[in-house]
């Protein structure tokens, strides 16, 4: 081989190195820029998917925070029970929420226990607004007993003029009432109190002439005010027109005279008679005669109630208890 041919092939050679040297170069270059850019790319990645993590954590946060629930309200039971502690009713009233005490009939606890006895009801021994607890509420009672103790003392009447007299009548009204306190044994107290109610009660027939329309005696029946139970029975007579023995419906001088009369022609004759009804309207002072007394009381009579705007009748004259006797 010749010089030319070893000096042309070594040029080529170191050509081809150079050559491949700056290719290799190149190469390293564009690897290392793409190894660069798919790192960097990692990181954007990587970034991004942090970033979004972090987003949907947060998001996840803010929808699983914890919600409340509707509850639902504890319900309470409420009894009722009568005067005897059995029970009258049984609601169920949800807790806060009013309680109704007129959904209890109370009318079924009016009852009577006598003749003239009454038993109602008063009011509840606790009276809780609202539902905030299990109750037991008693009804409380008032019980009425009216008592009786003296009749009329008028039973006597010389007209049929006025109304039946109750002078004398004494009734009473004792009301027992239970409070909600109660005693040392666990009985409720009671309160009591006594009104006399003598002045309201009224006589059936009202009126005399109503009760002697048909006889000079009558039975009178007393009852309280706005009652139809009666409280007694009393007897009375009526010595009707007494003194008017001329019949014209007043008591005058008229009739003192005609009693005078009569009593002087009995005297001066045995033979002067008069009706048994001129003796029974001329004797005032029923002593089974007729003479100068009985005209006397009967123009005293006339002389007082002839002045007077009262009505008058001949107990207001003449003693008829010791005359007559009482009852």
């Amino acid at each position: 081989m010749n010089i030319k041919s070893i000096v042309s092939a070594v040029f080529s050679a170191v050509f081809v190195s150079a050559a491949g040297l700056a290719v290799f170069t190149a190469g390293s270059a564009t690897t290392n820029s793409g190894t660069n850019a798919i790192a960097a790319t990692t990181v954007n990645t990587t970034k991004s998917s942090e970033a979004t993590t972090s987003s949907t954590t947060e998001t996840t946060t803010a929808t699983t925070e914890p919600t409340t629930e509707p509850t639902t309200l504890k319900t309470y039971i409420i009894k009722f029970l009568d005067f005897d502690g059995k029970l009258m009713k049984t609601v169920e009233v949800e807790e806060g929420d009013p309680i109704n005490y007129k959904s209890v009939d109370t009318s079924s606890l009016h009852k009577h226990l006598g003749v003239n006895t009454e038993q109602d009801f008063y009011a509840w021994d606790i009276t809780p607004s609202f539902a905030d607890n299990d109750y037991t509420i008693h009804a409380l009672s008032q019980t009425a007993m009216i008592t009786f103790k003296n009749s009329p003392k008028k039973y006597r009447y010389f007209s049929t003029k006025g109304n039946v007299i109750l002078d004398g009548l004494e009734v009473s009204v004792k009301k027992t009432v239970q409070k909600s306190e109660k005693d040392k044994n666990g009985n409720y107290i009671t309160e009591e109190n006594v009104v006399d109610i003598s002045a309201s009660c009224k006589a059936s027939p009202s009126s005399l002439s109503e009760a002697f329309a048909k006889s000079d005696k009558a039975t009178i029946t007393v009852y309280p005010l706005g009652d139809t139970k009666s409280l007694c029975q009393f007897d009375i007579v009526c010595y009707r027109d007494l003194g008017d023995v001329n019949e014209d419906g007043y008591i005058n001088s008229v009739d003192a005279s005609t009693v005078l009369n009569a009593y002087a022609n009995m005297a001066a004759s045995k033979n002067y008679i008069v009706s048994d009804k001129f003796i029974k309207l001329a004797d005032v002072n029923m002593d089974g005669a007729v003479n100068a007394r009985d005209a006397s009381y009967i123009l005293n009579y006339y002389a007082k109630t002839s002045t007077s705007k009262e009505f008058m009748d001949w107990e207001n004259f003449l003693d008829y208890d010791k005359i007559l006797g009482t009852k």
